[in-house]
């Protein structure tokens, strides 16, 4: 069962330039879990390219997410705000039942 997508923007809100992992569902129904910061501007380049793949994200309620690590190639992931299972942020824990993050 996925989380309320109002309660979930809000934590995301509150956490913008933290660390969190979230759990969700992709368009294949295969449950995925990613560990990163939202807001990473550092490897993003600016421009009319960048302005359409934004727009293109927040049409389909998807959240960019940068998972790259030290010493590896930079990485952004997104992923839907709509089937988000479980979210671990600010020290909070917030799952459905049966979905927590291990």
């Amino acid at each position: 069962m996925t989380l309320d997508t109002r309660m979930v923007s809000m934590v995301l809100a509150e956490n913008a330039n933290e660390f969190i992992t979230v759990k969700f569902l992709t368009k294949d129904n295969e449950e995925r879990t990613y560990n990163g910061r939202l807001n990473v501007k550092k490897y993003l380049v600016g421009g009319e390219r960048g302005r359409k793949a934004a727009d293109v994200l927040k049409k389909h309620n998807l959240i960019p997410m940068f998972v790259g690590k030290d010493g590896e190639k930079p990485k952004y992931k997104s992923f839907n705000l709509d089937r988000v299972l479980a979210l671990k942020a600010g020290g909070r824990h917030i799952f459905g039942m049966g979905n927590e993050i291990v």
